[in-house]
């Protein structure tokens, strides 16, 4: 859904942008952001301020978003040079996010141990 589609890259630029206002218009104000790798759990506040008080400044770039607004896979990278990719599940109800789940894993390098193995 194409709407969908367009509701998640300007998600990503409000997240990018720290701009909270911007950034909760996207959520229902009972909205669950949950960050497995971390355990934690987010309430719509907690999620705001998580990104918004995050120390630095980061860019974003959605690679793949599902064709029902299902998922999407972004990159992202501070100026400083880190970069990491997110994968992004949503739960909609209304056009809006009701439940968001978020994996982050780092880019870079297969381990040493694997690159000897040529497995790739």
């Amino acid at each position: 859904m194409k709407e969908l589609e367009d509701v998640i890259r300007a998600l990503w630029r409000a997240a990018a942008d720290q701009d909270e206002g911007e950034l909760a218009r996207f959520f229902t104000v009972d909205a669950q952001i949950l960050w497995p790798n971390t355990g934690e759990r987010f309430d719509l506040p907690g999620y705001l301020r998580a990104n918004c008080d995050y120390p630095g400044q980061w860019r974003g770039r959605v690679e793949t978003i599902a064709g029902d607004g299902s998922y999407s896979v972004a990159r992202v990278w501070s100026p400083e040079g880190d970069a990491a990719r997110a994968v992004t599940f949503y739960r909609w109800r209304n056009g809006k996010i009701v439940q968001m789940t978020e994996y982050w894993g780092d880019v870079g390098p297969a381990p040493a141990w694997r690159r000897g193995l040529s497995l790739s």
